[in-house]
């Protein structure tokens, strides 16, 4: 919006005054009277006029006095003055300008000569002033710790501050012409979810976040960049200001928020069903010397004891929650059959079928036990949710995907998924049971940090609609560890290093 230029006219005899309100008013300025020295200071002090234009010989304070005044507050010090004045004596003008004066008019004054000084200089105020605000904007850009790029058509990098140049690697100007999307490949970026990148460098689609994550390594730890292309108030629709915000300490937050939560359901539940022997006995009062009182109360001692060790585990998870899932040590797939077996029994699973490749069968992953877990847990929760009858026929394989990953894919035998819905699952909060039941279950975060787990340790994550029948299959490309080395904890690899230097 077009704000006007505010003009402070300062001259003890009106006719002088009325006489510059003639002239001026038809330039569309805001403009301001006063009558003396002291009234000219206070009206300056609420207005911080863009110029004032001074009289010189008024009664009391004169226009000499008033100058210094305002170049001595700190608010007013930069406000252009012209000085109106009959006297044109070198002695005179000299005073002004130690005093603080931008330029002179004499009296009685050029009307043409007068509007072309006061445009002139309101215009080179402008641009002082937007100088001013570029320098202090410069300065708190490059002090932000959130990342600001200016590109090109998505990709030519016109523009980056220092904290895109931390996050990006962007520490020699020869990156900045390599461009955008090839310093994300060669910094090992990944764009996830694919579906939000595939029209950048287009505003982002819907409620449809879009990431950078770069795996943890041993050089550097995990890094979430969440990307945003912000609007722009200039009309060139070929340049984007992209925003990037460090936001692995949230995803770090809510994911083992989701651990927990995770954790505490499948390992209580089955031990408290357990427990139910107890209220049995009560209710029948049954002979504690009976063989069914005495079954009742063995599967409640078995539950106890499993609660116990179910609850240990949840406070050692809890004592150790700073850990990463992703790199707390490595999975081995000849591990892989015995945990499905374990996690098929606990959830009551009827039917499993279970195909390891040979070629992968004693593979080591780049991927932890307890993440794992996780995330077969929360598929076969899934499955069972989404089959008519809870009780699904669930398909394990795994096969190579390539020298350097593997290709996980978990199939049930329930109801597929709108196509629309398969790219949203993995949104935090999002819930697809609802267009099947109209009922919310459970949170929504399932699928979303099955998604960020694989794709924080450097994997990838897809869920599709089954072509032989319905159901749907989740599949999970897992990073294959580079060496036995990076299942060692902190100590164990400074040992290591010491012993083979």
């Amino acid at each position: 919006m077009y704000q006007k230029n505010c003009l402070l006219i300062v001259d003890d005899d009106e006719r002088g005054r009325d006489a510059l309100k003639i002239l001026l008013d038809q330039e569309n300025y805001q403009l301001a009277f006063a009558a003396c020295g002291e009234d000219a200071l206070q009206q300056a002090d609420e207005l911080v006029p863009d110029l004032i234009l001074l009289d010189v010989l008024m009664p009391g304070m004169d226009g000499f006095e008033v100058c210094q005044h305002l170049r001595a507050h700190p608010q007013l010090a930069d406000v252009p003055i012209i000085m109106l004045t009959a006297i044109s004596d070198r002695k005179t003008r000299l005073r002004g300008i130690e005093a603080g004066v931008d330029d002179f008019i004499s009296k009685p004054f050029d009307r043409v000569e007068l509007l072309a000084r006061v445009r002139t200089i309101l215009r080179l105020n402008r641009y002082r002033r937007l100088l001013a605000e570029r320098v202090r904007f410069d300065w708190a850009v490059e002090q932000s710790n959130d990342g600001y790029l200016l590109l090109n058509e998505g990709n030519t990098i016109l523009y980056a501050n220092s904290a895109a140049r931390y996050y990006l690697g962007l520490l020699k100007e020869s990156s900045l012409a390599e461009g955008f999307l090839i310093n994300l490949e060669q910094q090992n970026f990944r764009r996830e979810p694919a579906a939000a990148w595939e029209k950048w460098p287009t505003p982002n689609v819907g409620s449809m976040p879009r990431y950078l994550v770069r795996p943890e390594t041993s050089q550097s730890p995990l890094l979430w960049l969440q990307v945003d292309i912000l609007e722009s108030p200039s009309e060139d629709l070929r340049s984007q200001l992209v925003h990037l915000r460090d936001v692995s300490e949230q995803m770090n937050l809510q994911q083992q928020m989701w651990t927990f939560q995770t954790l505490v359901s499948h390992k209580l539940r089955a031990p408290l069903n357990g427990l139910v022997g107890l209220q049995i006995l009560e209710q029948q009062n049954l002979n504690l010397s009976t063989p069914q009182a005495q079954s009742l109360l063995k599967m409640a001692r078995d539950s106890s004891k499993r609660l116990q060790d179910q609850i240990l585990d949840i406070l050692r998870y809890v004592d150790s929650s700073s850990a990463s899932l992703q790199h707390d040590n490595a999975f081995n797939l000849s591990e892989l059959h015995p945990l499905l077996t374990q996690i098929k029994n606990e959830m009551e699973i009827n039917t499993l079928s279970v195909e390891i490749d040979d070629s992968v069968a004693d593979k080591l992953l780049a991927f932890s036990h307890q993440g794992l877990e996780l995330i077969l847990r929360e598929s076969f929760t899934n499955a069972k949710k989404f089959h008519p009858q809870q009780f699904p026929a669930i398909e394990v394989s795994v096969i190579p995907k390539d020298t350097k990953a593997i290709l996980l894919s978990v199939s049930d035998n329930g109801q597929p998924l709108p196509s629309q819905e398969l790219a949203k699952v993995w949104t935090p909060y999002y819930q697809s049971e609802k267009h099947f039941t109209g009922e919310i279950e459970g949170m929504g975060l399932g699928l979303a940090m099955i998604a960020r787990l694989v794709w924080s340790s450097g994997g990838g994550y897809r869920l599709r609609n089954r072509e032989d029948k319905p159901g749907v299959t989740m599949e999970l490309t897992l990073p294959i560890a580079e060496n036995e080395k990076w299942g060692m904890d902190t100590e164990e690899l400074e040992i290591e290093n010491w012993l083979s230097s």
